[in-house]
């Protein structure tokens, strides 16, 4: 009976050993277990896609991981334990940044330049939070993430808006179906269209009708990767004003390189191409000039034996006097002739003064000048001019305006119709000068609506058999030079309707308003 009570605690020692034992190997497999984990964890921490150290309350570096070293390149003696700031471009920055740390307060955001073991600087984008311990700062956790190529991108974008922006030429962009998704403030000023209205709508908003069909043929080279330099077309403006207008346009891409849309930088020509017509007009004229000079030359002679045969016609006593008053005005008109001659030829200078003329006897002058064509074509006309209404001008220089208006008016007649031929005493309205106003109407076929603005530019005419296209321009630059003016109004005969067709044209002639004493 003695021995069971001993058996009985040795069993009971030998279970607690063998728990003890127990214990013992499962604490050194968790201890094993939180090792291993442990090991997991800093190889995470140091191999981690982003850098991350930790900032003590001194700012000096207590830790770094591999990353953080490896992006700027230095060696874990040359990087941990050196204050923060010996890195960082901005000192001020810096010191502030510890300071927030320093009163428990979290950072995000903020964007450092650190300066790498080969000199060069890197952009970082900087997240912290301080660890508190019993209410004490031991370190700050910070994590750091390289945005030197996104800084490179977005400063480079920034640029690229800058010229975008300021440029002189309408920079757009549209996807591949043709809608409108950036335009830069020169497109306002060209196309008139803000930015706001524009974006979301289609480019065929700035394309004319009856041009829409290039738009696809732009979108499938566009498409295909082409790039389209130097392509002269016609846009319109919101005010519906049509220019002349060269195009570049290029693929974008995405970052995958697949075409997305079209860049297409705009540049209005159309004072390139008016500075071209206007050379092209002027290589002409000089043409004519020269032309004209030669044959001033070559008529000099016949208008003087002319001119000498009719002052002999005009002392004959036998000569009947309505002859003679036809060989005066034929004289007159002679006289005209060989002034323009002259003054073609550029060994002339013109010294006759303006002198008062009577409107109605010097337009009845040149009315008789053109009686026979009256006669040919069965027109009359009608006159309204008061008996004492003058102007003080050069008598060759009113006659070749008002005998251009004429025989443009004849010219666009019908067989038996009338040209009406008014004047009177006005004011200019805009410069409130006085002077004539003189008007000459017809009935004839009338002048195009698209041909209005052109009537007025040299070598421009509807007479293709016969107009040089200079008789209006001639006119419009001797009353812009005298401080007058020209207007046209016209109509073109519709069929479905009963409007007449027909042209006035007017002019205003600046003069003295009262006669005073001058040349006769």
């Amino acid at each position: 009976m003695t021995d069971h009570p001993q058996r009985h605690d040795a069993l009971v020692w030998q279970l607690r050993a063998q728990a003890l034992e127990e214990e013992i190997r499962q604490n050194h497999k968790v201890q094993q277990t939180l090792q291993a984990r442990e090991a997991e964890l800093r190889d995470f921490l140091e191999n981690a896609v982003i850098g991350m150290h930790w900032l003590g309350p001194d700012g000096r570096i207590l830790w770094a991981n591999r990353t953080e070293l490896s992006l700027l390149g230095y060696e874990p003696d040359q990087y941990i334990g050196h204050a923060f700031s010996e890195f960082a471009e901005n000192k001020s920055a810096m010191a502030d940044l510890l300071r927030r740390l320093r009163s428990c307060e979290s950072v995000r955001g903020c964007e450092l330049r650190l300066r790498c073991a080969d000199g060069s600087l890197r952009w970082i984008r900087l997240d912290a939070n301080p660890y508190i311990h019993n209410g004490e700062f031991l370190h700050a956790r910070c994590f750091l993430l390289d945005i030197t190529e996104q800084k490179i991108a977005d400063e480079a974008r920034m640029r690229l808006a800058a010229i975008v922006a300021s440029s002189d030429d309408a920079i757009v962009s549209k996807d591949l179906q043709g809608i409108v998704t950036s335009w830069n403030a020169a497109a306002e000023r060209i196309l008139g269209w803000t930015a706001e209205e524009m974006i979301g709508r289609s480019i065929l908003t700035i394309i004319p009708p009856e041009l829409h069909s290039d738009e696809p043929e732009i979108l499938r080279k566009i498409a295909a990767g082409e790039r389209i330099e130097h392509f002269e077309t016609i846009r319109v403006t919101k005010s519906g004003e049509l220019i002349n207008a060269s195009l570049t346009i290029s693929p974008v891409r995405d970052p995958q390189g697949n075409i997305i849309g079209a860049a297409k930088i705009l540049r209005d020509v159309t004072a390139q191409k008016q500075l071209e017509a206007t050379l092209r007009t002027t290589e002409r004229l000089a043409s004519v000039g020269r032309l004209a000079a030669t044959v001033a030359h070559e008529i000099n002679n016949p208008l003087e034996a002319v001119t000498n045969l009719i002052y002999l016609a005009r002392i004959d006593p036998s000569l009947p006097e309505s002859v003679r008053g036809c060989l005066a005005i034929a004289d007159e008109e002679l006289q005209r002739v060989s002034h323009i001659a002259r003054q073609t030829l550029g060994f002339y200078r013109d010294t006759s003064a303006p002198r008062w003329l009577n409107i109605a006897e010097s337009t009845a002058e040149v009315l008789a000048i053109y009686e026979r064509r009256f006669h040919y074509k069965g027109l009359t006309s009608q006159q309204k001019i008061p008996p004492a209404l003058k102007l003080c001008a050069l008598q060759s220089e009113f006659k070749q305006i008002i005998s251009n208006l004429i025989s443009n008016a004849i010219d666009a007649s019908r067989q038996g119709g009338t040209i009406s031929i008014r004047a009177w005493a006005a004011q200019h309205p805009e410069t409130r000068a006085h002077g004539v106003r003189f008007v000459v109407a017809d009935q004839g076929v009338g002048i195009p609506r698209e041909n209005l603005r052109r009537i007025f530019t040299p070598f421009f005419t509807t007479k293709k058999d016969f107009g040089t296209g200079l008789g209006l321009w001639i006119i419009h630059d001797l009353l812009v030079k005298k401080a007058g003016s020209i207007r046209c109004r016209s109509t073109v005969a519709v069929p479905s309707a009963t409007r007449r067709s027909g042209t006035v044209m007017m002019i205003f002639l600046p003069s003295e308003p009262e006669p005073i004493p001058c040349a006769s």
